[in-house]
């Protein structure tokens, strides 16, 4: 099992009193790759102000000059708002700077009106966002791995187009892909990803949907590539379970600045280690791989150094 941290990126701007510094953020990054996460990750959103956050392609080479093994991802990043001729070559950029370290988790992104709004405000018709998201994938991957490319889709036509430099990793950037409830989400899992990213809540909606995806998966003569399933989840925990859930729900509702009731469509393991363990054993039954942890605690090392010493060679057993 890898465990993954999401690096809280909102905090550094979007306050009038802040300090507008990412010294914390290199902290945070160095902090984890000593601890020993396997990865870190960054959100992605432009326009969405109560969610406002440095470039996060512009970060994560920032981050790739400041840090040395731990792999860097974004997710959930939304291609469709990019032209995918210019992501590729940034992401590959970023790929030759950190040594082959980049993964990136991808989404359509939900159909709350301030995501539509963001997709209007980058030019791009909120209607069309999947179907540009898969034609983004298919062109990044053939730019990654070809010399010129001819490409003739719904959203975007190419004639002899070629990018260098091509990513470090030989087999292209992986590229996972967020899916929870939308059957095409899955089929576009199948069809097109390197990995899989869910919320999914509960066991039953975590299986179920495993299922569908190694079906498309088979359709598709990809039986074998997508064998990732990357659980994104909210973790405070505490040898009193009680205080680990009041102390993950307050600080969720300080973060957001939500009350809990908006908050029911997270993934949150707030309570004891043995609690834990025997929630993610479950589904790394049911083909669980990767965990994406968002730390809820105003303690994060302490919570870094659980999951990493106390939960993770467990899940191992």
């Amino acid at each position: 099992m890898e465990f993954g941290l999401l690096l809280h990126t909102r905090q550094l701007i979007r306050s009038e009193d802040a300090a507008k510094s990412f010294d914390q953020l290199w902290n945070d990054a160095a902090q984890a790759e000593e601890l020993g996460f396997d990865h870190i990750w960054l959100g992605d959103s432009v326009t969405v102000l109560d969610k406002a956050r440095g470039d996060c392609f512009t970060t994560m080479a920032a981050l790739a000059a400041r840090t040395e093994k731990i792999r860097l991802g974004a997710v959930p990043m939304l291609p469709a708002l990019r032209n995918p001729v210019l992501l590729a070559h940034t992401l590959a950029t970023i790929d030759v700077i950190s040594k082959g370290r980049v993964i990136i988790g991808v989404s359509v992104g939900p159909t709350k009106d301030y995501i539509q709004r963001q997709f209007a405000a980058c030019g791009v018709p909120p209607q069309e966002k999947a179907g540009r998201l898969s034609e983004c994938v298919e062109i990044m991957r053939k730019l990654w791995s070809e010399k010129t490319i001819d490409y003739y889709g719904r959203y975007y036509k190419l004639n002899e187009v070629g990018i260098l430099p091509h990513p470090a990793q030989h087999a292209g950037i992986p590229i996972w892909i967020v899916a929870d409830r939308n059957e095409n989400g899955f089929k576009r899992v199948g069809r097109l990803g390197d990995g899989w990213v869910t919320l999914a809540p509960t066991l039953e909606r975590f299986s179920a949907a495993r299922r569908k995806i190694d079906q498309y998966a088979a359709e598709h003569g990809r039986a074998d590539r997508c064998r990732i399933s990357a659980l994104y989840v909210a973790f405070n925990l505490n040898s009193d379970g009680e205080r680990a859930r009041a102390e993950g729900w307050s600080w969720m509702e300080r973060f957001f600045g939500q009350p809990k009731e908006k908050l029911a469509h997270f993934f949150a393991i707030f309570g004891t280690p043995d609690e834990c363990v025997r929630t993610l054993k479950d589904y790394a039954a049911a083909g669980l791989t990767t965990i994406i942890a968002r730390i809820a605690s105003d303690n994060p090392r302490e919570q870094s150094r659980i999951l990493l010493n106390e939960i993770k060679p467990r899940l191992a057993q």
